[in-house]
């Protein structure tokens, strides 16, 4: 890839509604870095216009419409066929990429994270070069973080790009961007040109199979990129919070653009400590790299081994999720209570021997020695059953749990 980018919005920068845009007359920085919200408006219609009405794409080889697939991957419980699960020119599967959307707020454009019935401008969205410089930026008026916004950022990157120029694209929800791009075919004529990732943060808060493909450190062209430059900038307009909040709509709009401006003349000024810094870190880790390699070398291990090792790891753990169903889930609590079961017998007999040797009353025919050794059998065999019931919790779904809890609160199913 030629260049690297990220993106992420930010919901504290907000605009109280009762400010309005005043008596003052509008005025606009020479050099506003943000895009004209005719813009943004036309990319909202173009979005809210394909979304709903597109007729889904069928897929090429893998199953039926990546439509269909999405609705009923969204339910864990009626998940499809393995060989059906991946979306056209996705390497994720799709119940993989549910589950992401349902772990991050960020995925649900209809989640409130700011109200509109008091803010009129409830956030901003910024597009930042490798270097943490602002390129664009775009006001929100939306209580979500409607992907439009997104959308908008890249078509304005790539107009102003030359047309075979490739960009690394880091974003806290990569993944979801890239499934609405291909199933809706959002930013169509750009798509051979885009590296989607996720940003380092907030990959590991996807699942695993998700951070193979999208993690910047898993990902060719990244480099120690982390995609975080927009939480720096957040952190460095924090300052302005309360006065922006009740100022002017254009004074909040001019001073942002002239704080940027500001805080980029600034950047530019320590630009060459910067490098320097960057630098030396990525010569010490490729050192330290190289050293691990060579190590790996003199055990017998070549660098085409572990390549081919990883390739075998990534086409392993991007399989499918298995399928599910509540009948499956009721068979796995059974089997739990039934071991819970065998502890109480267990937990009865380590009673009952450490009563034999703190009284000395032995069955006929056992020794201290005997009774000792078959409470200790007994301990491990409670151990054990622990270790299994552990396991098996921790496969079951969020409802799973809960009705394993109640079954264990049920006093007429221990009777």
């Amino acid at each position: 890839m030629d260049a690297i980018v990220c993106v992420d919005a930010c919901f504290t920068q907000k605009h109280r509604k009762s400010q309005g845009k005043g008596w003052m007359p509008p005025r606009e920085h020479c050099e506003t870095i943000f895009i004209d919200p005719e813009e943004v408006a036309a990319m909202e219609n173009f979005v809210e216009t394909v979304r709903p009405s597109r007729p889904p794409r069928e897929k090429s080889g893998r199953g039926e419409s990546s439509r269909h697939q999405a609705a009923e991957s969204s339910n864990p419980q009626v998940n499809s066929e393995p060989e059906n699960d991946f979306e056209p020119g996705l390497r994720v599967p799709a119940s993989v990429l549910n589950e992401c959307k349902d772990s991050f707020v960020a995925a649900d454009s209809n989640r409130i994270k700011a109200s509109t019935l008091f803010f009129s401008d409830t956030g901003l969205m910024a597009l930042l070069c490798r270097h943490d410089r602002v390129l664009w930026l775009v006001n929100m008026t939306s209580a979500g973080e409607k992907q439009h916004f997104v959308l908008c950022l890249l078509q304005k990157l790539f107009q102003n790009l030359p047309p075979k120029m490739r960009i690394g694209l880091l974003y806290d929800i990569g993944c979801q961007l890239h499934r609405s791009c291909l199933k809706f075919d959002f930013l169509s004529q750009y798509h051979d040109r885009i590296v989607f990732g996720i940003s380092v943060f907030h990959a590991y808060g996807h699942q695993w199979a998700c951070q193979i493909i999208y993690h910047p450190r898993k990902c060719k062209g990244f480099g120690l990129t982390d995609g975080e430059g927009c939480e720096r900038l957040w952190s460095s307009l924090k300052p302005l919070i309360p006065s922006l909040r009740v100022s002017n709509y254009y004074n909040r709009i001019y001073t942002l653009d002239t704080q940027i401006k500001h805080l980029d003349t600034k950047s530019l000024l320590d630009l060459g400590h910067w490098l320097k810094r960057k630098w030396v870190a990525a010569m010490r880790r490729k050192d330290e790299a190289w050293e691990a390699l060579d190590q790996l070398a003199e055990d017998g291990v070549s660098i085409a081994h572990l390549r081919a090792q990883w390739d075998d790891q990534v086409l392993e753990q991007t399989k499918p999720l298995k399928k599910q169903s509540k009948h499956l889930a009721n068979i796995e609590i059974e089997g739990i209570l039934a071991l819970y079961k065998n502890i109480e017998t267990y937990q009865e007999d380590i009673s009952k021997y450490e009563t034999m040797l703190e009284t000395g009353e032995l069955e006929s025919g056992s020794t201290a020695t005997d009774v000792q050794v078959m409470l200790r059998e007994a301990q491990a065999k409670v151990k054990k059953q622990k270790n299994i019931i552990a396991n098996r919790k921790a496969k079951l779904s969020v409802d799973g749990r809960l009705n394993l809890e109640k079954l264990l609160n049920n006093e007429f199913l221990k009777l």
